[in-house]
């Protein structure tokens, strides 16, 4: 059947085209990195905005979508800015998970600053708690990363870190050692360059160099301007309080602290510094005012607990929110994978009905062809395939042929060297029979006991026919199961006459079988007729043509 090209071309477009269509929208499922990426900004942008709530809604939405498409380095962002959302709303617990779950993604990355970001925020964490061992842990962890990747500014702001909490573990010798290496580290960086001399301002305080404290806090507090630096210059006015407290100069000591005071607007840096004021003022023999900010520490304990509480009950909300929001988004991302195995589904059975297509009418169009084609090569197949087994047969019958003649051939040399074997040695025993015969004749020999003797053994030794022996082993080699096989047919057979056949086999003439049996040759031939009589031979048939089928 004859097919029109153009015709093809036509139908195979429109196949394509509805391909095309039924693409369109599985693209439109098809979420990038990018996208991502830009909704983890927006959620961070809304948490320093602290609008925490549209915050993790965002930043849940991108874990989702991050998880669902295996794309670590948005899932581990993703997370860890959760945590830092429960951070900044006091929900340390809560945080601390999502911390931890960060943690996990960032082992499987390639890059370890990852690693060491979330390190550092677990340590902190804790550093906020009081739990100051375990946040020791966690900056050593982030500051051995840092240094075996050789990342040195990375490596300074830990080492500041590992100082800070020292100081508070009171290991002052160990937090010089860290304070120290920072100093070197950090001095093109301002703001870390500060919080080193803050570290070393304490280091030194608590180790008791009180005027090079002093000095070195007194050369960071002008610096300590803005909004931002509100806790570190609480942080450093507290430092200055307790050198003059350790001076016994109670005064200033009140007056760093008071600043102090000032300054605090957090419940933190509230209760903090209201708990030095109690000290000092007490020192200070001051009791009143002591105890009224004593009472004004217990006071703001618990109001700082009960806006932690109250700050836990709208996470609590948050949290139910959250937990709403992503089993929406669930169900969401559900719904589109459904909607993507539909689609796969789709351009599957549409590619597969366009091949279908495009098969039968290739295999229209050159069916016919094909079959007288396979019928012509199925025919010279044929041909070849009988010449090629003429071929073998011939090679096989001629390769037979050359075998048989081969081992004829060898058969023939075996039993050649036999016979010449067996004929020298009867001629040598004739020989010895001719001499014994001479010797005997002789009467000197008669007379002579020695020689007499010697006469006798070369007698005797004739007598033992090893000749045949020696010959009839020398036959079962060349010619193999020959004897048994004529004994198995003629089983009564005689052992001379079994002689007599092997001689017969072997092709001898009358003349050579007759020297070596030491008969006439008319004899010879009387007793191949006997033996061709008793083998019931027919008329016609030699007896060695006979002998040779056996």
């Amino acid at each position: 059947m004859n097919q029109n090209p153009t015709y093809h071309f036509k139908f195979t477009k429109k196949i394509c085209f509805l391909i095309i269509l039924l693409l369109i929208p599985f693209f439109g499922l098809t979420q990038t990195q990018q996208e991502c990426e830009k909704i983890i900004q927006n959620g961070i942008e809304k948490m320093f905005n602290k609008e925490h709530a549209q915050s993790l809604e965002l930043l849940v939405k991108a874990k989702t979508m991050a998880e669902a498409n295996g794309w670590n380095k948005e899932s581990f962002r993703a997370t860890n800015n959760i945590g830092a959302n429960y951070y900044l709303m006091l929900d340390y617990g809560e945080a601390l998970k999502y911390y931890l779950e960060a943690y996990e993604i960032a082992t499987e990355m390639s890059d370890n600053s990852q690693v060491m970001t979330v390190l550092n925020n677990i340590a902190i964490l804790y550093f906020q708690e009081g739990n100051n061992q375990k946040a020791y842990d966690y900056f050593l962890k982030a500051y051995n990363i840092a240094k075996e990747n050789k990342l040195e500014e990375k490596k300074g702001l830990y080492a500041t870190n590992l100082g800070l909490v020292l100081n508070k573990l009171k290991k002052t010798d160990e937090a010089s050692v860290y304070i120290n290496e920072a100093i070197s580290l950090v001095k093109n960086d301002s703001n870390n360059s500060l919080m080193v001399k803050m570290a070393l301002a304490e280091n030194r305080m608590l180790k008791g160099f009180n005027d090079e404290a002093e000095k070195t806090a007194l050369s960071i507090l002008p610096e300590l301007k803005g909004e931002e630096q509100i806790e570190n210059k609480i942080f450093t006015l507290l430092v200055l309080a307790q050198i003059h407290e350790k001076k016994n100069d109670y005064p200033k000591a009140e007056n760093y602290a008071f600043q102090a005071r000032n300054l605090a607007h957090t419940f933190q840096d509230k209760v903090d510094t209201y708990e030095y004021l109690s000290q000092i003022l007490a020192k200070s023999q001051k009791y009143e005012p002591s105890l009224l900010y004593k009472d004004s520490v217990i006071m703001m304990k618990d109001s700082l607990n009960s806006a932690k509480n109250t700050k836990l009950f709208e996470n609590g909300k948050i949290k139910f929110e959250i937990q709403n929001y992503q089993y929406e988004l669930e169900q969401t991302q559900r719904r589109l994978e459904y909607e993507r195995k539909f689609f796969y589904t789709i351009i599957a059975a549409g590619l597969l009905v366009m091949i279908l297509v495009i098969w039968i009418f290739r295999n229209n169009a050159v069916k016919h062809k094909q079959q007288e084609k396979i019928a012509e090569l199925e025919l010279n197949k044929e041909r070849t395939d009988n010449l090629i087994r003429e071929k073998q047969l011939r090679e096989k019958e001629a390769l037979a042929l050359l075998e048989q003649e081969r081992l004829r051939n060898e058969l023939e040399l075996k039993n050649r060297k036999l016979t010449a074997k067996e004929v020298h040695q009867s001629s040598r025993n004739e020989l010895i029979e001719d001499v014994i015969k001479l010797l005997s004749q002789q009467p000197e020999v008669s007379r002579n006991e020695n020689l007499s003797k010697y006469t006798r053994e070369l007698k005797n030794h004739l007598k033992q026919d090893t000749q045949w022996e020696s010959f009839f082993k020398h036959f079962e080699e060349s010619n193999q199961g020959y004897i048994d096989r004529l004994k198995t047919k003629h089983p009564d057979l005689i052992a001379s006459e079994v002689r007599f056949i092997i001689y017969v086999y072997m092709n001898l003439s009358n003349k050579e079988i007759s020297s070596l049996l030491n008969i006439t040759p008319q004899s010879c031939r009387k007793r191949k007729e006997r033996i061709s009589k008793k083998l019931q031979i027919q008329e016609g048939m030699t007896l060695y043509s006979y002998l040779s089928t056996i």
